[in-house]
């Protein structure tokens, strides 16, 4: 009786992993067959060689975001980055000498 039951809970253990790889191979399948959305800017009849000849050999990104903001990096405090003058120079320390 005991090993029936062994034998049962082995064949309904290869069933779910058989039914999960089943399941999991569908859902790739589907995932792989959903068109992807066209990429701006790329003709699709053209090969990757013809549109690199096109634009000489440089890959140009799409263009994404509003091209009319541009906001510079702001200098959080201009004028105040202390620079420590190197040992031997006018206003280095005359103590120090570099090895």
């Amino acid at each position: 009786m005991l090993q029936m039951l062994k034998w049962a809970l082995a064949a309904m253990a290869l069933c779910a992993s058989a039914l999960s790889v089943l399941i999991l191979v569908a859902l790739v399948q589907a995932a792989a067959q959903t068109a992807s959305e066209p990429v701006p800017g790329v003709d699709p009849n053209q090969t990757l060689s013809d549109q690199l000849n096109q634009d000489k050999g440089v890959i140009v990104p799409p263009p994404v975001g509003d091209e009319a903001i541009h906001v510079p990096a702001p200098n959080p405090s201009p004028g105040t980055t202390r620079v420590i003058p190197p040992p031997g120079t006018e206003g280095g320390d005359p103590e120090i000498q570099p090895k």
